[in-house]
């Protein structure tokens, strides 16, 4: 296990039992024939445009589904230009350090969050000097199958003491006192937003980090007793194969997976071999890059960096190797940040039911760092 586990590796920590989607065979199908497809310039390198919940019920209803829609369907873009910014009221404005409190702030749903966020980035800034390091943990909740982002992770009863969770127990308080303090202002926040608009806010602030449109109003989980374990999460030494079939099993294509898995580029392994506890998976920690490609790219990881078994197995894998090789190339970051901010998007929204009542809050984020 990871301090600081790749989003792709989480996605299976689940406190729920994974369902497969309908159509979930067919897609296996398609990701196993991957490596020998072809589609005029080489392989198939798209993002899967399954719709979720709501939406593949009833359709898009609201302005806020039709974008989620679209973004899901690759038809927009799941990062927000720096140009996106968040006003307050000007009775919150007017009403300075108290504006939580006034009658414009709280019919205002972002109102909130534009306090909360400024905590949050000052919570990650004073981590060890380092922002980075929440963004894998933060991202956890998203990895429940039948559950999804509900805050269960942190409100169900043992899930904190399970063994796919450790390390996680500082970033719980965190967040559960932001919760503490932000409710009594705003009684419709909820944990699930809490983590979730955690992981954006602190990629983020990554220099390089893309700034992934943020949607607010996920409803906390009802039941607080965990389920059974079912063992989901693929283990540091997982083969492609695995791996795959369990990103098929949450609507994820390779080209998801494959992005996801960059993640690692901010992580330190902690629990996969406690010998080398805190060493980074390349050699810019704290840099939303691509240097982990390249650098897994290669016969041996340089000093001081900790290769993870099943990084190096999706980086020679057949299915895996030419997407890996193409992130790996000078100038890949656009391309990478714009499709790890795609698959994230879709992660963030999984078990989550009420898609077309969300809320777009990606003003109150903050701007995107360049690379150093």
């Amino acid at each position: 296990m990871l301090r600081l586990i790749c989003l792709a590796l989480l996605l299976f920590a689940s406190s729920s039992i994974v369902h497969a989607y309908p159509g979930f065979h067919a897609a296996l199908k398609d990701i196993h024939d991957y490596a020998r497809r072809q589609d005029g310039d080489g392989l198939n390198t798209s993002h899967s445009t399954v719709l979720l919940a709501d939406l593949a019920a009833n359709g898009a209803t609201t302005p806020s589904g039709k974008i989620i829609r679209n973004i899901l369907q690759n038809t927009a873009p799941a990062v927000v230009d720096n140009g996106v910014v968040y006003t307050r009221p000007d009775a919150a404005i007017k009403a300075g350090e108290s504006g939580l409190d006034t009658a414009a702030c709280r019919q205002d749903t972002c109102c909130a969050w534009s306090y909360i966020v400024p905590a949050m980035v000052t919570a990650f800034s004073e981590n060890n000097g380092s922002t980075s390091t929440p963004v894998p943990e933060f991202a956890r909740d998203g990895s429940v199958g039948s559950g999804g982002a509900d805050g269960s992770i942190l409100l169900s009863a043992g899930e904190l003491q399970r063994i796919e969770n450790r390390g996680m127990g500082d970033y719980a308080n965190v967040v559960m006192s932001w919760y503490d303090t932000f409710r009594t202002y705003a009684p419709s926040i909820t944990v699930a937003d809490l983590i979730q608009v955690g992981a954006m806010v602190a990629t983020v602030t990554c220099p390089g980090g893309p700034r992934i449109r943020a949607f607010v109003g996920r409803p906390d989980v009802d039941d607080r007793v965990p389920p059974p374990e079912h063992h989901l999460l693929p283990s540091p030494s997982a083969n492609a194969s695995t791996m795959l079939e369990m990103f098929a099993a949450k609507t994820f294509t390779v080209t998801d997976l494959v992005a996801l898995v960059g993640a690692h580029t901010v992580s330190h392994q902690y629990f996969v071999d406690p010998l080398y506890a805190g060493m980074p998976q390349d050699t810019t920690d704290g840099v939303f890059d691509t240097k982990f490609y390249a650098e897994t790219d290669t016969d041996a990881p340089p000093a001081g960096v900790y290769r993870i078994a099943s990084d190096d197995v999706l980086a020679k894998d057949a299915a895996t190797q030419q997407l890996w090789k193409d992130y790996a190339q000078p100038g890949a970051q656009t391309k990478w940040t714009d499709a790890y901010a795609t698959a994230y998007f879709r992660l963030s929204l999984l078990g989550v039911q009420n898609l077309n009542g969300l809320t777009d809050c990606s003003g109150v984020l903050p701007q995107s760092k360049p690379l150093p």
